[in-house]
């Protein structure tokens, strides 16, 4: 299984568009850490490579050179791989560069055939067009670079009403001003819509929630309440009270709001965390049950057997749906 997250630094990238993952990730990190807060240190298992195409330090579009782990070759498969906007050039440079991008293609391609999903942003999406990756998706391209690509790309198709587009393994964005949104989605469905949420509050950016918090705002606030200490014990009496008013008027207004009791919401948020570190982690059955809040790992298997219809240990190894490539 996949879990780790791969940037990588490309000659002449941006500092933004490079750090508006860093920073997300060490957002994400610092999130998992506090939510899951004990006795034990509990920290992410997905980790954040930096890599460069021949694993030798690049000098960024601000003259700075960025070090980094490795090169962009290995074969052990990465969730998430991304790209960052770098300044083209114009077109003998930005041909250039595609002509010696070949190992750097073939490793992407390699990747998204192994499932993992592909993050462009501005002029690095010209990697995955050269690769033939876009052959079938209309590319979100800014109005600057439009005449540039055009040229070196007639026949692919241009979005020309949004700036980011989502499709299945691929998430291009026309620039840095979609690249935090970009990275919200990939938070969204690789790591958990809570740290997504999470991060976008801390950045300032909007974030659909229709359909994560209760349009009751006393429901919400418990939800929001709960999701901050959903791994420890529960006390309704006390969220009564932070929230000024009684057990038995929050739990009629919140079955109200979302169909079930607060301490079923608790074990609804306790599942889904147990089902990212099931799908996520080599953590053991014993120690994720202790992480999401059971004492007694015996309750623990039994809410998750209640909840998913099979052991966790049956639901790890799943038969899993076949990763759609990205490939010509």
């Amino acid at each position: 299984m996949a879990f780790d997250f791969a940037l990588v630094a490309l000659p002449g990238a941006y500092s933004s568009s490079v750090g508006a993952l860093m920073d997300s990730f060490l957002i994400a990190r610092d999130r998992v850490e506090h939510v899951f807060a004990g006795e034990e240190e509990m920290r992410m298992e997905t980790q954040l490579h930096i890599l460069s195409a021949d694993g030798e330090p690049v000098v960024l579009g601000d003259g700075r050179s960025f070090p980094v782990d490795g090169p962009a070759n290995g074969e052990e498969p990465m969730a998430f791989i991304w790209l960052p906007a770098f300044r083209a050039g114009g077109r003998e440079p930005l041909e250039r560069r595609l002509a010696e991008a070949g190992p750097l293609i073939d490793w992407l391609r390699r990747q998204s055939e192994m499932g993992a999903v592909i993050g462009a942003s501005g002029a690095a999406s010209t990697l995955l067009m050269a690769g033939g990756f876009t052959s079938d998706l209309a590319v979100p391209v800014a109005r600057a670079m439009q005449p540039l690509t055009r040229t070196l790309f007639p026949r692919q198709p241009f979005e020309e009403r949004f700036g980011l587009v989502d499709h299945g393994h691929l998430l291009i964005g026309n620039g840095m001003g979609n690249d935090l949104q970009l990275i919200i989605r990939v938070l969204e469905r690789m790591i958990s819509p809570d740290i997504a949420r999470w991060l976008s509050s801390i950045v300032g950016q909007d974030y659909e929630e229709k359909e994560l918090l209760a349009p009751d705002p006393m429901v919400a606030r418990a939800q929001l309440w709960i999701e901050q200490r959903f791994t420890g014990p529960i006390n309704m009496a006390e969220l009564a009270k932070h929230l000024s008013t009684s057990p038995a008027t929050l739990n009629r207004r919140f079955h109200k709001a979302l169909g079930l009791a607060p301490k079923a919401y608790v074990g609804q948020l306790r599942f889904q965390a147990a089902v990212r570190m099931l799908d996520k982690s080599t953590r053991s059955v014993d120690r994720i049950a202790q992480l999401v809040g059971y004492s007694d790992s015996r309750l623990f298997r039994a809410m998750f057997r209640q909840h998913a219809g099979m052991t966790a240990s049956e639901w790890r190894t799943r038969p899993r749906p076949k990763a759609k490539t990205g490939g010509t």
